[in-house]
């Protein structure tokens, strides 16, 4: 095992958590993946019926003139049917996921000038699925959305596992579904799989299987923006497990060309993208909704000064703000406490890119999206699990962090723009 912290390192199970090199826990993999699946299975169905049941009373007790102004606006919306299925999968046709349902089934070219910046990894999936449900489109991407959040809470079980043992993997799964804005994973939105892609690659990494975190990273890549930021993480773990660093060997192994599918991958659609749709990488198309790039922080130094209560936006600029200095603490406290070095390989990088996002167009909520975006950077939810050893502390962060999801969730399936 080799140990990749500073200082002293140790060669102990306990101190397995500085190594990128795969632990002595690995000896019982299959034991450890069953038992995984099993909690994963278990966190995702009571979560899931909570949040299915939560949903229906939110809407059920909703007055319905207060929704009549979104099927005026958005009028490629259609008023969920009063049964089984609108109260259990149409109420939650909303926003972006009716985005990745016309894509799968119209392609970018229905909306060429919006519907490019997103990536096709999850409407190649509801493509390929589709069928399976009489080509309910919509079906198709919450079926595909809720195994991914099975599969995501799986590997974060094994990958935890690796490093701390089985009761901070089970803290690290229960903190990461009920995370304020963790709702994203039980929706048709592209979260889970860019998740499930991202964490299963980091954990085949660890082993040290390439071809499987290569295709997996590539995956990720295709999904979504931020899939890209895998790279430095697994790059920086193919190295640290490299018996040497003699040019010959890499020349011989040739086993890190899989990482190379990574860029691969979201190069392929940035030039589909410019070539054959033909639409400008830049603004929309690229970012997405009217999102600019901006110097890291800039968003946010511009959203505390619209922090005013003149500010109509004033409850929903907070939020921004809140999710953006929570992360900030958990990512300076997961570096402080000198873990796993891939973690931040991938974890700062993405988080400069989040805090480098600015909606110009909504100056009263420059921050728009934060919820969302701070959600992927997962390694805090270790960190958490970490930290939260003690019974107590783990329950009233689980109390207070599930409170906020269903006040987060009520609000989505309103239509209030929480991200």
């Amino acid at each position: 095992m080799v140990a990749e912290a500073t200082g002293k390192a140790s060669r102990t199970t306990q101190q397995a958590y500085l190594a990128e090199e795969p632990s002595a826990h690995e000896r019982s993999v299959r034991p450890t993946a069953r038992r995984g699946l099993l909690f994963a299975l278990l966190v995702w169905f009571v979560v899931r019926v909570i949040l299915s049941v939560w949903g229906f009373v939110v809407v059920a007790a909703s007055n319905p003139v207060s929704y009549r102004y979104i099927f005026e606006v958005h009028q490629d919306v259609a008023p969920p049917t009063q049964d089984v299925y609108g109260y259990s999968v149409g109420i939650w046709n909303i926003y972006d996921v009716r985005h990745y349902v016309t894509i799968a089934e119209n392609g970018y070219s229905s909306n060429p000038d919006w519907l490019p910046a997103y990536f096709p990894g999850f409407p190649l999936l509801i493509l390929a699925i589709g069928p399976l449900f009489a080509g309910d489109s919509l079906l198709a991407s919450f079926v595909i959305a809720n195994l991914a959040a099975i599969v995501f809470f799986w590997y974060l079980y094994r990958l935890v596992e690796l490093d701390h043992g089985e009761a901070v993997a089970r803290r690290a799964v229960v903190l990461s579904a009920v995370f304020p804005s963790a709702f994203f994973l039980f929706l048709g939105y592209s979260e889970a799989p860019l998740l499930a892609f991202s964490v299963a690659a980091l954990y085949y990494g660890r082993q040290g299987r390439w071809w499987l975190a290569g295709l997996l990273g590539g995956a990720a890549a295709l999904t979504k923006q931020p899939g890209i930021f895998l790279a430095p993480a697994l790059i920086y773990m193919y190295w640290q497990q490299c018996p040497t660093r003699d040019l010959r060997y890499f020349i011989k192994k040739l086993d890190w060309l899989w990482l190379l599918l990574l860029p691969a991958s979201a190069l392929g659609y940035t030039l589909y993208r410019y070539l054959v749709i033909r639409a400008p990488i830049t603004g929309v198309t690229d970012v997405g909704g009217e999102q600019e790039l901006a110097f890291p922080g800039y968003a946010l130094v511009k959203a505390l000064s619209v922090a005013r209560l003149d500010n109509p936006l004033l409850p929903l600029n907070l939020m921004d703000i809140a999710f953006t200095v929570l992360v900030l603490v958990l990512v300076l406290g997961m570096i402080a406490k000198k873990g796993v070095a891939s973690y931040p390989m991938y974890t700062v990088p993405l988080l400069l890119a989040n805090l480098s996002v600015s909606m110009a167009s909504y100056y009263l909520r420059p921050e728009i999206n934060m919820p969302r975006r701070m959600f992927l950077l997962f390694p805090i939810f270790i960190y958490l699990a970490v930290v939260t050893e003690e019974r107590h502390v783990f329950k009233y962060v689980v109390l207070v962090s599930f409170v906020l999801f269903l006040i987060l969730s009520a609000l989505f399936v309103s239509w209030i723009f929480v991200s």
